[in-house]
């Protein structure tokens, strides 16, 4: 099953269809989170056997409730993917 979701997923056409969705509602927000969002760098470091995710601050508040909802809502997404598949998974605050 997990095997089927993940073929799913990496498909360009399931990627574009999700990731189309997210630039929707962020193309409804007001221009200056836009731009506040625009200002933030995300920072994705590939390592041998993981990733490492580092999200930079911003001096907006809506933008900074955006971040923190979306490193919970990966966290999560990834922590039962994890789990789903056996794995023990630990998340360090």
């Amino acid at each position: 099953m997990l095997d089927q979701f993940q073929n799913m997923m990496a498909t360009p056409q399931a990627l574009d269809m999700v990731f189309n969705m997210v630039a929707q509602k962020v193309a409804q927000a007001p221009p200056e989170v836009k731009e506040a969002l625009s200002r933030v760098t995300v920072t994705l470091e590939k390592t041998e056997r993981g990733m490492h995710l580092e999200v930079g601050r911003s001096d907006d508040a809506k933008v900074e409730e955006t971040i923190r909802g979306a490193v919970e809502s990966w966290t999560e997404m990834l922590s039962r993917g994890f789990q789903s598949m056996g794995f023990k998974v630990e998340i360090i605050e």
